[in-house]
């Protein structure tokens, strides 16, 4: 980045700049004097504190601005620390012993800047990701108050509490309806496994806290006076664990918590009442504010995990993931609803076996996907009408949510993505698709050559293009395409690959179109599939699937297929043919870092898949590009979402095919030392796995 360039971006932003400044001058100068800014007994912590300062300010200036940054990051905790303090001061007055305890500690640390302003640029985030911040934030920030009880951590909450008011206030936005997501209900509501977690949680963390904050005096610091020190570090991490299996909708993990709550419970309710009963401990001090106080904490202390536990038991059905079930056939509402609707190019492929259908209780429309392990990829666009469209997609995403899956829309158009972005969630390219509009093809042109050739060539040669479907093939007919697209799958390094890329199994559908090339003898020279598209009742176009050629087949066929199949549906009055998606392929909208990583994958796949070959193929035809989009609810889903999307393409995957790849990269190499051919041709592209579909 230039100087100037740099010295631009710093202007814009100068508060964040000078709070990062202050924060180094703090740490430095507190080290030249042999201090600790804050927490002197816990270095570590006062530098993340400083972190999560200058973090949420960048954050703040971002969203607010500067000048509404620097009134909330003051206005909110200076009111916070006020209010505090007068709780604390008339907590002493009365007597309340945790104002006693409070009277006397700072009220102040770095992090209530940190927590407001967090609070306060939430309210312009995206609905999704908006839930998600506040979820985590007031977890912390309510296990510390519960477990540590300082008075900085009741300053803390309520810093959190101005900040998130502010926010919303300011920027108007929190309270307003989202525009891709038309609920009435939080989604703590709709999915009680998020309440759940958020207590397991909050309960393990709170629990580990005892352990590492100075005189821990919140209403269940009990905890920590149940047990030993490494009882208390075995029952957190349990905690934890068990959220974590929990969130991820394993049976494992309510038994794991149910177990370790029960377990818990028992302790708390043995060293807090039954052990004082039998060693006549328990007296009767009246009624006054200290003694009424400390029966409840205990009582309290007691309570809350036997709440929790309740609550997994009550819940159990609903916290552990549900199992998939594949369709064995595509149903008819849903093949209804792909003709009504606009499911884009890509929406028939829902129909294969494999998938299962949801439909949008409301009838609005209807999603195809799978799971594999806990993510549901979807099969593209959502069938439904474009109007309908946002709320479609925010009833699935509920769905899953219930299921205990992670919703990934795989291979996705523009509209899709924008609607969730604009929701925060995070989009990545992993595909073109390449569209041909039939008002303007013909086979003029310079860059139209090599299809006039291979038209030309089969004119020549007596091969023609035979419209027609798997049904109505004869048995001679059918056994010649079988052995084409069998033969052509046996040579394969790596297993074929499956979900969006249909094989011999998706051509025995009555509405997918089959072209042929015959030869003059009655031969099948090769074999191409087309998958109908339909907008709003009416069939519009047609998508590319299947396409293999025989071993001795004509050069260039095709490309003599393709455009003879574009000719035809420019006849039958269609707008559009698809050539389908090229996995794998960059368009101008990705990122430096996506486009490095998409090229290199596909460069090691070339050999088998031949994904660039494809590409390369598909350039003949002048077709315009449109990107596909992996859409995921956040990035760090995104390596989950990866394997998961391998496994779905490639579920035959072993050792002994990744050994073939090299082979395959050795071979390859060979060719190109030597003088033997290289990928290029459309030909090629088909022998190399160049499946013209997404």
């Amino acid at each position: 980045m230039a100087p100037a360039s740099l010295l631009a971006h710093l202007r814009r932003a100068p508060v964040s700049v000078a709070t990062a400044v202050a924060a180094v001058v703090l740490v430095v100068s507190a080290r030249i004097a042999h201090a600790e800014p804050d927490f002197p007994h816990h270095p570590p912590v006062a530098l993340l504190a400083l972190g999560a300062v200058v973090l949420a300010v960048v954050l703040a200036e971002r969203a607010l601005g500067s000048v509404r940054t620097v009134v909330v990051g003051v206005a909110a905790p200076a009111l916070a620390v006020l209010v505090t303090l007068l709780a604390v001061a008339v907590g002493q007055a009365t007597g309340e012993a945790h104002a006693e305890a409070a009277a006397g500690e700072p009220l102040f640390a770095p992090s209530i800047v940190a927590t407001a302003l967090l609070g306060a640029a939430s309210a312009t985030m995206p609905e999704q990701r908006r839930h998600r911040v506040r979820a985590v934030l007031w977890t912390v920030v309510l296990t510390l108050v519960l477990f540590a009880g300082h008075g900085s951590d009741l300053a803390r909450a309520l810093a959190t509490l101005f900040g998130t008011a502010a926010g919303a206030v300011v920027v108007r936005r929190a309270s307003r309806p989202s525009t891709a997501s038309p609920r009435t209900t939080h989604p703590a509501l709709r999915n009680p496994r998020t309440v759940v977690v958020g207590a397991l949680a909050a309960l393990g963390a709170g629990t580990l806290v005892t352990l590492v904050v100075p005189d821990p005096d919140g209403v269940l610091s009990p905890f920590a006076d149940a047990m030993s020190d490494r009882a208390t570090v075995a029952v957190g991490v349990l905690l934890l664990g068990s959220a974590w299996l929990v969130q991820r909708g394993r049976r494992a993990g309510v038994v794991l918590a149910a177990a370790v709550l029960v377990t818990l419970t028992a302790v708390l309710s043995d060293v807090f009442l039954l052990e004082p009963l039998s060693d006549g401990d328990v007296e009767w001090h009246g009624l006054g504010l200290d003694a009424v106080e400390w029966q409840v904490t205990l009582l309290g202390a007691w309570l809350v995990p036997a709440a929790v536990l309740l609550a997994v038991v009550l819940l159990r059905e609903r916290l552990v993931r549900a199992r998939f079930r594949a369709a064995t056939d595509c149903s008819e509402e849903y093949r209804g609803m792909l003709r009504r609707g606009d499911a884009g190019s890509l929406g028939h492929m829902g129909t294969w076996q494999g998938n299962a259908t949801w439909t949008d209780p409301e009838g609005r429309g209807a999603v195809a996907y799978r799971v594999r392990g806990t993510v549901a990829l979807t099969v593209s666009d959502p069938a439904c009408a474009a109007e309908d469209r946002a709320a479609v997609l925010a009833a699935f995403t509920a769905s899953c949510e219930r299921n205990g899956w992670t919703p990934a829309f795989t291979s996705v158009h523009e509209p899709v993505r924008e609607l969730l972005v604009a929701e925060g969630w995070t989009a990545l390219p992993v595909g073109v698709e390449c569209v041909l509009d039939l008002d303007t093809f013909d086979l003029r042109g310079k860059k139209r050559q090599d299809l006039r050739t291979a038209s030309n060539r089969a004119d020549r040669e007596g091969v023609r293009d035979e419209w027609t479907t798997f049904d109505a093939l004869d048995p001679d007919r059918r056994a010649q395409v079988e052995a084409v697209c069998s033969r052509w799958a046996a040579d394969r390094r790596l297993p074929e690959m499956g979900f969006t890329l249909g094989g011999l199994r998706e051509l025995d559908d009555p509405e997918v179109r089959l072209v042929l090339a015959v030869t003059a003898d009655g031969r099948v020279d090769a074999v191409t599939s087309w998958l109908p598209v339909h907008e709003h009742g009416a069939l519009v176009g047609y998508t590319l699937d299947v396409m293999r050629r025989g071993d001795d087949g004509m050069p260039g066929v095709m490309e003599f297929l393709i455009a003879r199949t574009a000719l035809r549906a420019r006849e039958a009055g269609l707008r559009t043919i698809s050539l389908s998606g090229t996995p794998l392929a960059v368009h101008a909208g990705a990122g430096p870092l996506v486009t490095r990583g998409s090229r290199l994958l596909a460069r090691v796949l070339e050999p088998v898949y031949g994904f660039r070959s494809l590409q390369r193929f598909k350039e003949k035809f002048g077709a315009r590009h449109e990107p596909l989009w992996l859409v995921v609810p956040s990035a760090l889903q995104v390596p989950r979402v990866g394997r998961a999307l391998a496994g779905a393409y490639v579920p035959g995957l072993r050792p002994k095919h990744l050994w073939a790849l090299r082979q395959a990269h050795v071979s390859a190499a060979a060719e190109r030392s030597g003088a033997g051919p290289t990928a290029g041709s459309g030909d090629g592209a088909a022998r190399a796995g160049a499946d013209a579909r997404s």
